[in-house]
Parts: structure tokens; sequence; C-alpha cells
């Protein structure tokens, strides 16, 4: 099935700032739409987000430059061509071969990526992720678990708590149904909890509350009381994701802490408390990109009771996460298809993981659309494991009913895995 049209938009992401669409028309009429997200806590070493710099218009923030891009110099190339994920990746890829897609954009080319590769799950009559399981090379599927956002913190809230995203892992739920219910049952009771001790129960950019809080441990204890409140305490485990680049100033080698400063070894040491007074699970980005010694540490003195989780050091790339192996710093990567730029690209860094022993963590960003990718991307790659927010606000509660639905196909037997 040939393409013959494609159309890219400018559209809005979660947070009301523009982001990039992408529509294919196959030759048969069907169409097929893709929208990419975009972050806030971005890695230095991510793929280039293209964006218009035009101070008159949308805060600088604008994409044409970015729709340009897919119509007029991926469009142009991939008219006529088959509705082939590999194909219009390899095309894309010589039009710009920049390791961080600078000349065409992020935002542009996974907009065509994601398009096309659904419009091949259309075009051959599979569900996304049995397609994706196709292209990825599996011969079964699993439906992950989830790390759901319960308090915003960092740059995704305006609270001042340094720690960008503490999320629940129901490890101990028996299928992706029932860690949902047990999930919303918890936030809600976190909610009511908060709304007791007179806090607010506003949510930031994930969709997680985001209080005042008097201490760097009340999130946790909040967390634990609701666990007991709702008897779950033996289902749940604790995830955080510090995004400690945020925190670290590159000058004094500092992190920002509160009202004060934390040196690395200071905050390990509240690291090695967490874990062991409270159900931890994962850290994710505990110390900054160039804190080296600090990632040493943490990996050596806890990787073998936690998951050591890298993001912003590695940015979907393959060749930093064998880096990450080769230096001895992490036991799992986040996997978001916008730091690399194109399907084809994220399937070679999950397959790394993969390879090597390591946990891949499909992951949304913090300005979100309703694109329900990264769900099928989790299950037709058997990931494992999945971020994608609070459950709480619909462009984070899409990609987990979609789970819903997948699960429940798989359940049913009506597919062929």
């Amino acid at each position: 099935m040939k393409i013959k049209k494609v159309v890219g938009r400018e559209i809005f992401d979660s947070r009301g700032l523009p982001t990039v669409s992408c529509e294919i028309t196959l030759e048969n009429g069907v169409l097929i739409k893709s929208a990419v997200p975009s972050g806030k806590s971005r890695s230095r070493k991510e793929a280039f987000e293209l964006r218009d710099h035009d101070r008159n218009r949308l805060m600088g923030q604008g994409v044409l430059k970015a729709i340009h891009n897919i119509e007029y110099v991926i469009g142009s190339k991939i008219i006529g061509q088959e509705a082939d994920l590999v194909l219009v990746d390899d095309i894309i890829r010589d039009l710009d071969a920049t390791p961080d897609k600078r000349i065409l954009g992020a935002n542009a080319t996974l907009a065509v990526s994601m398009a096309a590769c659904k419009a091949q799950a259309v075009a051959e009559n599979l569900e996304l992720f049995e397609m994706i399981a196709q292209l990825y090379g599996s011969d079964s599927v699993s439906v992950p678990f989830p790390l759901l956002n319960v308090f915003n913190g960092g740059v995704h809230s305006d609270n001042q708590f340094p720690i960008q995203e503490i999320m629940l892992v129901p490890i101990g739920a028996q299928n992706f149904r029932a860690s949902l219910e047990a999930s919303v049952t918890v936030f809600y009771e976190l909610k009511r909890l908060l709304q007791e001790a007179q806090k607010s129960t506003a949510v930031g950019d994930e969709g997680g509350f985001c209080p005042i809080f008097n201490s760097e441990y009340e999130p946790f204890d909040f967390i634990v009381a609701a666990l007991k409140n709702t008897d779950n305490q033996d289902l749940f485990s604790v995830a955080l994701d510090v995004a400690a680049d945020q925190l670290y100033n590159q000058k004094t080698g500092m992190y920002r802490w509160k009202q004060g400063e934390k040196t690395t070894e200071q905050l390990f040491a509240f690291y090695k408390k967490l874990e062991h007074e409270y159900p931890l699970f994962s850290i994710e980005d505990g110390f900054a990109q160039n804190d080296i010694e600090g990632w040493k540490i943490l990996f050596e003195q806890l990787s073998n009771t936690l998951q050591i989780v890298g993001d912003d050091i590695f940015a979907t790339s393959s060749q930093e996460i064998i880096k990450g192996v080769e230096q001895e710093i992490a036991n799992a990567a986040v996997i978001k298809p916008n730091q690399i730029g194109t399907i084809t690209e994220t399937f070679e860094a999950i397959a790394v993981c993969q390879q090597v022993g390591m946990n891949a963590i499909i992951s949304h960003r913090s300005g979100e659309t309703v694109d329900t990718f990264i769900a099928d991307l989790a299950v037709g790659t058997s990931s494992g494991q999945i971020k994608a927010g609070a459950p709480c606000r619909g462009e984070r509660m899409a990609k987990y009913n979609r789970l819903l639905e997948i699960e429940e196909a798989l359940t049913m037997d009506l597919l062929n895995f």
C-alpha cells in the first residue's frame, strides 16, 4: 500500500504549547495520524527539536519550520513509496545524517516515522503492537507494568520540591487492569490525605499532586499512609525521577535542594536513607550527567536492590547506553522516541538494553498528546515497564486505557500471539 499524501500540522500539547502532528493518506484513502510530545526537562544529548523562535508568535515556540520539513522535504521523498517504516526511516536518515536531527528537527522526523509505522500496520491489517513486534523481531509480546506519577516537583510544578517525579509501582499486581485499579485507589486516598492535611491537590504537568511539603521525606510518608489505609502495602513500591541535571551547579558541583544545597555524598546518603526506610524500587537520574562519580557510587552501592535508571545521561541513544554499561552506572534506561527522532532508532536503543541485560522503560514526556503510540511500543517490544504519568489527565489516561484494550485482546486470544 503506497503513500498518497503527507500533511503536517501545528497542534498543541498538554501544556498548551505547539507541537507537531503528521497525517499520512494511503492510496486506498485511509488516513493515519501521529502527534509527538515535547519535553520540558531535556537532556543536552537528546535530538534537536526544531522551533521557529519568532518572538512575535507563540512565544517563539511555533513549529511551522518543522511542518514545512514534513510536507516539502520528507513528504516529497516518501509520497509514492510503500507504507514501510524501515524504508521511510532510511529516507529520513539520508535526508538528515546528523546524529541529533539538527537539519530536519526530531519533532518533524518522529511525527513522520510514527505515522509511517501506523500506516504500515493499517496496510498489513495488523494491530499497531503486532506490527511493532514484527518489525522489532519479536515472536511474543507482553503488557508492561506502569510507573504512575503521584507527586510532581522540579520543573514540572511550582512547589519548589526538588524531586521531579515520585511514582507508584504496582509490582505485585497480577495484571495491568489490577495494577491500574489499585493505583487509582491509592491516588484518591492520597488526595484525601492531602485535603485532610490542608494541602493543595492541584496537579502538575504529568498529573501528580504538587503541594508544598515541609520536608524531603513528607511525600513518602503520605504514600506509606495511603498504602496502609487501602491495604496495599504488599502491592506497591516507589520510584523516583530526580532529574538531577536540573538541580546541579556546574561551577560548585553541588545540588540545589529546597532552601539549601547537597554534595554528591549528601545526596547519596539521602537515597540510602530512602532505600532503608521506604519501599523504594527505582531511582532515575539520581545524579547529573557530568557527575559520573555519583552515578558509580549509586550503582555500586544500591544496584543489587534497586533499579538505577538513566534518562538524560542516555537520551535513547544506543551508543550512550553501551557507554553506560561499560562505565557500570545503571541497570535500566528510559526510552523516549523523541530523544532520538525515529522509531527504528528507538528499536535499536531498546534492543541494546535487552541484549546487555538492562531494563527498558518506555516513557511519555511532560508535554503530551492523546497519541497512544508508546503503549503499543511497550507491548510490541516487550519492554516490561512504562511511564505515562498519573492516573489523571486525559493525555496520560489515553495510554493506560490503550493498554487495557491490548491486555483484554491478548487475554481473549483474539490475536496471533
